[in-house]
């Protein structure tokens, strides 16, 4: 298997670490405001407080962190019903048309995607832009269009904050779009990924 070694060029830490590469290949998880319960905050901060005691971003146990974070995430949005404001078609939508949209703009390249009820994975590279700005942006255009369609109005829509990390192989290319392609099935949605209208596919 060929690592991937690409030379860093951005990092900083917010409540989740955000690690930028030259031709990164990036998995983007983002979530909606308030989808994840009380208690899976609370064992989330457990794990970014031992996050932030690891210092060396090279040594393994970075990375185990990170996936650990990683899996606590997505085990709390495919099985919490909160929030759940994506289940709404049109906003579904919203976010499968700038999705694309931004693929054709060229912000990025996008690999695979898929939006779920309360969250939206992307695995994607991005252009002339860093990671940061085309997330913020994306963030600020379909948080602002789906308010529009919101009842009940929550203070925002998206999460401050989304999980991201930059695959280090083609193995990891394929582990990442098959995860993305199973998240329906794996979230009880659809028996086959393809029966989900919200996706690459």
């Amino acid at each position: 298997m060929i690592v991937r070694r690409p030379k860093t060029t951005g990092f900083w830490m917010g409540r989740l670490p955000h690690w930028e590469v030259e031709d990164g290949r990036y998995f983007v998880t983002l979530h909606v405001s308030g989808a994840i319960p009380q208690t899976g905050k609370d064992q989330i901060r457990a794990l970014l407080a031992e996050f932030s005691r690891t210092t060396n971003r090279t040594a393994p146990k970075w990375l185990v962190l990170q996936r650990k974070i990683f899996a606590a995430i997505d085990k709390w949005l495919d099985h919490a019903p909160q929030n759940s404001w994506m289940k709404n078609p049109k906003i579904a939508t919203i976010m499968q048309e700038a999705i694309l949209h931004r693929h054709q703009r060229g912000d990025w390249e996008l690999l695979q995607h898929v939006v779920m009820p309360n969250h939206i994975h992307l695995f994607l590279e991005t252009g002339t832009n860093t990671l940061k700005q085309v997330m913020e942006d994306f963030k600020r255009w379909t948080g602002h269009q789906s308010m529009k369609l919101i009842d009940a109005k929550p203070k925002r829509f998206w999460q401050r904050e989304w999980f991201d990390h930059w695959s280090r192989s083609d193995e990891g290319d394929d582990r990442i779009i098959a995860y993305i392609r199973n998240n329906p099935v794996k979230a009880g949605l659809v028996k086959h990924y393809t029966d989900w209208p919200y996706g690459s596919w």
